[in-house]
């Protein structure tokens, strides 16, 4: 394996940082049932990673017109935050021990999600990881959803990273395809989506947990790990360094 000047690393959040895509799909099941398209639950790994538009599109595309596809996002939305709020946002093993290693380093990251920025705060908030200072939203605008690579573009650009030192964490084949194409090094973490050989070929490294990816960071093993004292740090209690960017939006 090569030798990495590690620069930063983009992280996406659903299925990455927070246990989530279960709880969705759970309700995308569920959903489907109450309005009579039992069938929309079984396509819902082809919509990992999209945003609302390309969501849209796709379930035209699937269901054709008469699928209510306004009234089954913002349903699917309520139930969902309204879970979280009663049971919390659950998180993924391993976020907290990468995150304080990457910050003792201060290593800086971004997040690069479908997922609304105001749901995606409050998730933070309810883990009791909102930072001290809001993130910043310059991708508030991303248009392209993953697999476009524009979003992990964006975040490279304001992180000040070259893409070919920074790694981008996924978990679905959207973002995989999405890192990839903008020239990030890629470490899978696989959540609902199982690895394939096609996957397998675009992977700088596959780690059964975020666990694992802290645990190869701080082996070296082709590593060489960039100190960058000269960077400003923003901490919070579990977010720090934060740059949050959206495709705007997904439930």
């Amino acid at each position: 394996m090569s030798q990495l000047a590690l620069q930063g690393v983009v992280f996406d959040v659903d299925g990455v940082l927070f246990d989530t895509e279960r709880l969705t799909n759970q309700t995308w099941l569920a959903v489907g049932k109450e309005l009579g398209w039992p069938q929309i639950g079984e396509y819902y790994l082809e919509f990992v990673g999209q945003n609302r538009t390309d969501i849209h599109q796709k379930m035209l595309d699937l269901f054709g017109p008469e699928f209510p596809k306004e009234e089954f996002m913002k349903t699917c939305s309520a139930y969902s935050q309204a879970r979280m709020e009663r049971e919390g946002v659950p998180m993924k093993p391993g976020v907290r021990e990468i995150l304080d290693f990457l910050k003792a380093r201060n290593i800086p990251i971004a997040l690069a999600t479908s997922t609304g920025r105001e749901r995606t705060l409050r998730r933070m908030e309810l883990t009791g990881s909102v930072p001290t200072s809001p993130p910043s939203l310059p991708g508030d605008q991303v248009v392209h959803s993953k697999p476009d690579p524009e979003i992990y573009q964006l975040a490279c650009r304001a992180l000040g990273t070259d893409p070919a030192q920074t790694i981008a964490v996924e978990d679905s084949r959207n973002g995989i395809l999405s890192a990839s194409q903008a020239g990030m090094k890629v470490i899978m973490v696989p959540d609902m989506i199982p690895p394939t050989p096609e996957l397998d070929a675009l992977l700088f490294r596959r780690c059964a947990s975020l666990l694992e990816v802290r645990n190869f960071f701080d082996s070296a093993a082709g590593f060489l790990i960039l100190k960058t004292e000269d960077r400003p740090h923003r901490v919070g209690p579990l977010f720090f360094n934060v740059l949050f960017f959206n495709s705007s939006s997904k439930p």
